[in-house]
């Protein structure tokens, strides 16, 4: 997997809580007045970002969910220098981030795996079809 299409995750999933984070807060959502509500918000906001950036990068190998979610991790420690979260919450907040990314995966389901198509499947289908009625019209000539 290419570092770009890594970036490019990382910038989708970080994005897209970034301005769900801005709707909350004009909506007056927020941590301190909404305890249960605001992190389960969180969560929903950035398993979105996750499955928006899977399906940009047109792929679910596990070596990219977890590289989305280290650089995540690594982009949220720009909170610890700016002092708005302690080192201890960040580390700590490594789970709520593994947590975000499985479901961003979940929301996926396997609609990116490769399954054959109907298409194909229906020209094999009527190749043999057809074979078959050949033969036959090819024996019953000899009569």
């Amino acid at each position: 997997m290419a570092w770009r299409a890594i970036l490019r995750g990382v910038a989708i999933v970080y994005g897209t809580t970034f301005v769900a984070g801005l709707v909350f807060a004009f909506n007056g959502i927020t941590p301190q007045t909404d305890h249960i509500g605001f992190p389960l918000l969180a969560l929903l906001t950035g398993a979105v970002g996750v499955a928006i950036a899977l399906r940009v990068a047109d792929t679910t190998r596990l070596s990219y969910l977890v590289a989305i979610g280290v650089g995540v991790w690594l982009l949220n420690l720009t909170s610890v220098v700016l002092e708005a979260q302690s080192l201890r919450g960040w580390v700590s907040s490594s789970g709520f981030i593994a947590t975000t990314v499985i479901l961003g995966r979940l929301l996926i389901g396997v609609s990116i795996e490769t399954v054959p198509t109907p298409a194909m499947l229906y020209s094999l289908a009527t190749r043999k079809s057809h074979s078959a009625l050949r033969n036959r019209r090819i024996w019953f000539s000899r009569f």
